[in-house]
């Protein structure tokens, strides 16, 4: 089946689903530039998200007790808390929220995975889990009311670099142009398919303007 991913705030102890917004959940399935799921991640870096330690997370990938990593860190220590030392994902399934559910862009999937839940409480089906937090009574209530947005800049804040599409080209490593893919899922990727992305760990951020004394990145190569 291969290996299935998200996108990981772990001091707020939130996530994002692709398939919440009916895109694949591998790794390179959610990439497009501009994708209602890229929009999303940006709004939540752009406001409840900014300044936080984010990662593009697999399913199947441990996290080790001597990382070096800070985003990586404080995800170990989750894992320990939990009960489940060095398994990241059941830690994120067991104890983070689904935050999906507040775009418009996930509401059909969302709405039916809610109703399934609710269905399933009031069957006593094993297994329950209130994956999206929602409140019993008033299951819908905050939901689907934000839209997802793009931003001219995706910058990296603890490196004080940024990229744009308008200025950086996007290459495979066969050093041709790419002009579809957004190299953000693998800059912050963390799984066992591939090497850990080279800006996991720090913190990342979005704007239509740049900070004073940041740098271009003027090429940024793609995994494939």
């Amino acid at each position: 089946m291969g290996e299935y991913y998200r996108w990981v705030n772990v001091d707020r102890k939130e996530y994002i689903c692709p398939n919440d917004f009916d895109f694949g959940n591998k790794k390179h399935e959610s990439m497009g530039r501009g994708n209602t799921f890229l929009c999303a991640l940006r709004e939540l870096l752009s406001k409840e998200w900014a300044a936080n330690h984010v990662i593009f997370m697999g399913d199947e990938q441990p996290v080790l007790a001597d990382s070096d990593n800070k985003t990586l860190r404080i995800l170990y220590g989750h894992t320990v808390q939990a009960g489940h030392p060095e398994d990241a994902f059941d830690t994120v399934i067991d104890t983070y929220k689904n935050v999906s559910g507040l775009f418009k862009a996930a509401e059909v999937i969302v709405r039916q995975e809610i109703r399934w839940f609710l269905e399933d409480l009031k069957n006593n089906a094993p297994m329950m889990y209130n994956e999206y937090g929602v409140n019993i009574l008033n299951p819908f209530d905050g939901l689907f009311l934000r839209n997802g947005q793009d931003f001219r800049y995706t910058v990296n804040h603890t490196k004080r670099v940024y990229y744009s599409f308008e200025e950086t080209k996007i290459l495979c490593l066969d050093h041709t142009e790419n002009n579809f893919a957004d190299p953000l899922p693998i800059l912050m990727g963390y799984g066992r398919i591939s090497e850990t992305g080279a800006w996991v760990g720090d913190v990342i951020g979005v704007g239509d303007e740049i900070p004073e004394g940041y740098k271009l990145l003027k090429e940024i190569y793609l995994d494939w």
